[in-house]
């Protein structure tokens, strides 16, 4: 039999390939380690798991990737698969082409004929007046009084059966309705992985725990003079796809020790991991990963990696210094031609935080990022400044009911404070709704 071919690549590296989803599911990444491996360099090495539900519904879950999944242009964690969706992973773009749903099977029974328009219909259950009268079909009627007092029995043996707490609470009119099929539990994960790699000039730790919602990174590097700590709580969904994307590693059925020798370094990985009632630590010494182990560690410093940033410890000194030189030479060009474009001073404010955050684990500092912390400083309030300006001049002319004025004066705001998050693009959005229908009512 055929496999059925869930999704449709239609755009990237491999344009046209047919994906068929198993129930136990796929991971899809750039990794040779996931069950479908595409050479698109803007994918993570594990990007994202495709499988079904009970019911046969198909669902996509995010692996904690760095661009995202998106399902019909919206981020997506997890989120269940509807016919035509498009996913879009990094530089490939999927069509769903078979959601997953069989059609249930028609139910087997005599037809019921169809209504006459304008007519009364009556379901002839077999005991007309006529019948009953003359005694015709006794041994039908015998039999359906069978049946009733075989359903009476049943019933009264249930009951019978039926804790009393239970059937207090039925009467008593606490259920509300057949009980509904249990959701989806996913068991509580907390995990610590420590890696160390120690040679004859420096030493490297890094360490991550996550316990109790709270993830905690602590990474130090002895050569380079670079000592990092964060911490943050997580959401609970985020924390529900890792807890997944673990099992399905199948890091439990690893053994507890892989130990080798190699003169002269040391490097170590030590990894315990609790899902429910499951637990596990695998230590791994100078030797070469298994695969389960590689693809559970992949996931965990991804995810470190993308809910605390610390993407630029995975890049030299050298090169962060260069790079956060470069940024402020963008974020001073940007200051300085903030009148050509409206959105000019609030990116060279994003230019100059990428400064900051590239040299956050240079120890010590260049002698730029003082230039770059007051120069931040000085276009955050040149841009409040503005933005209270506009502010003033579109609310004068809402209360004079100067319509176009206020329309114009919103929308600058909006062009000059582009991101959506911001408070202030937020209250100017809203404002410019109502103001723009004043304007096509009052037309």
């Amino acid at each position: 039999m055929a496999k059925t071919i869930h999704l449709l690549v239609t755009e990237g590296p491999e344009n046209g390939r047919e994906i068929h989803v198993p129930p136990a599911g796929i991971r899809i990444g750039r990794s040779s380690r996931n069950d479908i491996s595409i050479e698109d360099e803007t994918l993570s090495r594990f990007q994202c798991r495709f499988f079904m539900k009970p019911g046969g519904e198909l669902w996509v879950s995010d692996l904690g990737s760095v661009n995202g999944t998106t399902v019909n242009g919206i981020p997506a964690q997890e989120q269940r698969l509807l016919l035509h969706d498009e996913i879009l992973l990094g530089m490939t773009r999927m069509r769903v082409v078979h959601a997953g749903e069989e059609s249930a099977p028609p139910t087997e029974g005599p037809a019921i004929p169809a209504a006459t328009p304008g007519v009364e219909t009556t379901l002839d259950l077999g005991l007309s007046r006529a019948e009953r009268a003359t005694g015709h079909d006794q041994g039908g009627v015998l039999r359906r009084k069978l049946v009733i007092v075989a359903g009476v029995m049943a019933l009264v043996v249930a009951l019978a059966w039926m804790p009393w707490g239970k059937l207090g609470s039925m009467i008593r009119g606490g259920d509300k309705g057949l009980p509904s099929a249990p959701a989806e539990v996913v068991p509580d994960l907390e995990l610590t992985f420590e890696h160390v790699e120690g040679g004859v000039s420096n030493i490297f730790r890094y360490q991550l725990d996550l316990r109790k919602g709270s993830l905690a990174v602590q990474v130090d590097d002895l050569q380079n003079n670079r000592h990092v700590r964060r911490e943050k709580k997580v959401e609970p969904g985020l924390i529900a796809d890792l807890a997944r994307s673990l099992q399905a590693t199948r890091v439990f059925d690893l053994r507890e020790d892989y130990s080798g020798l190699a003169p002269g370094i040391y490097e170590a990985s030590d990894l315990s991991v609790t899902i429910g009632l499951n637990a596990r630590r695998i230590k791994v010494v100078n030797h070469v990963e298994p695969d389960e182990f590689a693809a559970a560690r992949g996931m965990i410093e991804e995810f470190g990696k993308n809910e605390l940033g610390l993407a630029a410890l995975a890049i030299d000194p050298a090169t962060l210094i260069e790079v956060a030189r470069t940024s402020l030479l963008q974020a001073k060009k940007l200051r300085e031609e903030r009148e050509v474009r409206e959105d000019n001073l609030f990116n060279a404010i994003r230019a100059f935080k990428e400064c900051e955050l590239y040299l956050e684990t240079i120890e010590p500092k260049p002698e730029f990022y003082g230039e770059a912390l007051s120069g931040r400083s000085d276009c955050e309030r040149d841009l409040q400044r503005r933005y209270d300006d506009l502010r003033f001049v579109a609310e004068r002319a809402v209360k004079l009911r100067d319509w176009p004025e206020a329309d114009r004066q919103l929308k600058v705001i909006c062009e000059m404070i582009p991101d959506r998050s911001d408070e202030r693009n937020k209250t100017a959005g809203r404002t410019l709704v109502d103001v723009q229908r004043h304007l096509t009512t009052d037309k």
